[in-house]
Formats: structure tokens, sequence, C-alpha cells
């Protein structure tokens, strides 16, 4: 099997390349990652927004996997990455006509998240779904070390807020379980869902970060869902992130019809995770 990863050089994206099971692989991607670069694992650079060369270079490849995704719009656009960028690899497949597959990582919030980001996924998953050999991969918060929500929380963990709401559940899972997952179905068509079934809220993270810190833990508080923008606005200048990354890490991202357990056996647990991260790293008050 030849794997072309799509996004490759992103968190999960570097995870797929090291771990997905393929006879080749590349990753297609606008950065160069060293860390792929060291285990010999090609670098085509590129957009998706660029539609000769995404054709160019999903035609050599049997597997297509597009972690492409973006969180927010600060360098790019949801609607070009999540659907212009979906649309040229799918017009791609679809010409060649090899029965080559796509799958594309989704998020689990899709039908219920009404931002940017969740809008244009949804849109995108049409678009995969003209692929007779398509598969859709909807993740919960996706974790590990240097990870973005990761980097989230420390910054959180670390920040002068004293409350916030506790509402929805991470439903989180360790990045290289998600890619036993897709170790694991590279047949299956259709979409699964993957999130774990621990719960952890946005104030449990923070608090799992503040004990190994030794801060003390941020006051989990009861909000009407209509209220919570007025909330944030009200401390918006305590927070180190956007109200709007905010407002992701409140929702509810927990399944019950996760794969997450039919496939991974002891999947790791976010709370375990910290403690060995705390460890590893380093982190302090600073």
């Amino acid at each position: 099997m030849k794997v072309l990863v799509i996004g490759g050089s992103g968190f999960i994206g570097k995870h797929i390349c090291l771990g997905i099971n393929a006879d080749e692989i590349a990753y297609y991607s606008r950065s160069r990652s060293p860390e792929l670069e060291a285990r010999h694992i090609k670098w085509i650079p590129g957009s998706v927004l660029e539609p000769e060369k995404v054709a160019l270079n999903v035609e050599k490849y049997d597997t297509i996997i597009d972690v492409a995704g973006i969180w927010d719009e600060s360098q790019q656009k949801h609607m070009d990455v999540n659907v212009q960028g979906v649309k040229n690899i799918v017009s791609a497949i679809k010409n060649f006509d090899k029965d080559q597959r796509l799958v594309y990582v989704s998020a689990i919030n899709i039908d219920y998240g009404s931002d940017e980001y969740f809008r244009t996924r949804r849109i995108a998953e049409g678009n995969v779904n003209l692929v007779k050999n398509s598969a859709v991969v909807r993740p919960s918060v996706v974790f590990g070390n240097r990870s973005k929500i990761m980097e989230d929380l420390l910054k959180l963990a670390k920040s002068p807020l004293k409350k916030l709401p506790e509402t929805g559940n991470l439903a989180p899972v360790y990045v290289e379980d998600f890619v036993t997952v897709l170790n694991k179905t590279m047949d299956f068509r259709g979409s699964m869902n993957v999130c774990s079934k621990e719960q952890v809220s946005l104030v449990s993270a923070i608090n799992a970060i503040r004990s190994e810190i030794g801060a003390n833990p941020l006051k989990g508080i009861s909000i009407n869902p209509k209220k919570i923008n007025k909330f944030l606005d009200k401390i918006s200048e305590k927070l180190p992130l956007s109200k709007d990354r905010i407002n992701m890490l409140l929702l509810n991202y927990y399944r019950e019809n996760t794969s997450l357990l039919r496939y991974v056996d002891n999947p790791v647990t976010f709370k375990g995770f910290v403690e060995q991260y705390a460890k590893s790293s380093g982190i302090d008050h600073d």
C-alpha cells in the first residue's frame, strides 16, 4: 500500500506518517517536518489549494489520508482548506477512477457545532462521500506530546483565570491510539466516531495540569449555555486563547458509538498522560 498523507507535517499527520502500516509513505504539506525527514519519509511541498499539483501527486498513491484541517484562520481560511482543498482531492481521485481510497479526518461535532470550523467540515464530508472507496473518521480532541490541545491547556493552567463553566466533555483520545484505529480500519467505508469514554471537561483538564504544577484548581461553575459568551466577554482580558477557541473546548465531544474501544484494548487516559507529561516536560509555574 502506498500512502499519501495530506497535511502530514501537522501533529496528527506526523503521527499517521510514523505509525501507519504501508509499503511507501509520503506527506504533502506546505511545511517540511525535520522529524519525518529523519525517518526518510518523503516530503512533497504544496498546498491543497493548488489543484494541478494535488492531482499530479494524488495519482501516484493508492491511499490518500487528508488531515489538512486547521484550528483557526490566522493563516488560511476554513472554507479554503476544508471545502476547496477537499474538492481538489476528490476531483483528482474521481478523474483517475482507479478505486483509490480516501480517508478524511473530520471532527466529531460536525452535526452540532455551529461555527465555521464545523460548518465547513460538514460540507467537506459531503464531497468525500462522492468517492466510492472513502471513509470519514471523526475524532474527538486528540492529545499527545507537542499537541495543540496540550499547548492550549498549559496556557490556561498558567493564566490568572479563577473559574470557567463546568460544561462539555473533551472525551480525549491519545494520538497513537487514534493511529491504531486507522491501521485496523483501512478497509472500512463510511463514517466512524473515535473518542474515549473518559469524562474530561475543560475545567477538569486544566485542573489536572494545575495539580501537577502546584497551582490551586479553577472553580467550575454552572452556567446557562446561552450565557457562556457573555461570561467569556467579561473575562476576555484574562484569556490566553481566543473566545472562539475556548467555546470549542466547552463542547461535548463524547459519542457512545466510538470505535476506539473496539480496536484499542487499553487506551491511554488523559489523566495518566498528564502525570507523565508533567514529569517529562518539566512544566512549572512560569
